[in-house]
């Protein structure tokens, strides 16, 4: 039983190798359904309208596919780390809990670890 359960635990994560894990944003739920694109657009105008106007700005150029130099990009990757903790804050207020499945949390194709580490006061 032990045996199965070890190959069961080591290679479900894998199974995500062929086409990547999903997104963090599928497991936000709240009463079974997972938060919606407009929910999702709202919370990040919120976050970026709350670090400046310039956050703003290079934020709504990016959604809008206008191109952004490379300063500008440069500069918009600063702002994401703080934008995302603010984020992450709005989609919970809204009554929204983080669920990604442990299989999720242990794929190692990108930082799925990290963002449920970082998620775990978002689950109750």
């Amino acid at each position: 039983m032990n045996k199965y359960l070890t190959c069961l635990v080591l290679l479900l994560p894998g199974c995500y190798l062929a086409n990547g894990s999903p997104s963090d944003v599928k497991f936000w739920m709240k009463d079974g359904q997972i938060i919606s694109v407009r929910e999702i657009w709202n919370c990040e105008q919120k976050a970026y309208a709350s670090l400046g106007e310039r956050s703003l700005f290079l934020y709504n150029k990016f959604r809008n596919k206008e191109s952004l130099s490379n300063e500008e990009y440069k500069e918009l990757s600063k702002y994401i780390p703080k934008a995302t903790l603010i984020v992450r804050q709005c989609y919970y207020d809204l009554g929204y809990r983080f669920k990604a499945p442990l299989t999720w949390c242990l794929t190692q194709d990108g930082d799925n670890t990290k963002i449920c580490i970082e998620n775990m006061k978002y689950r109750n």
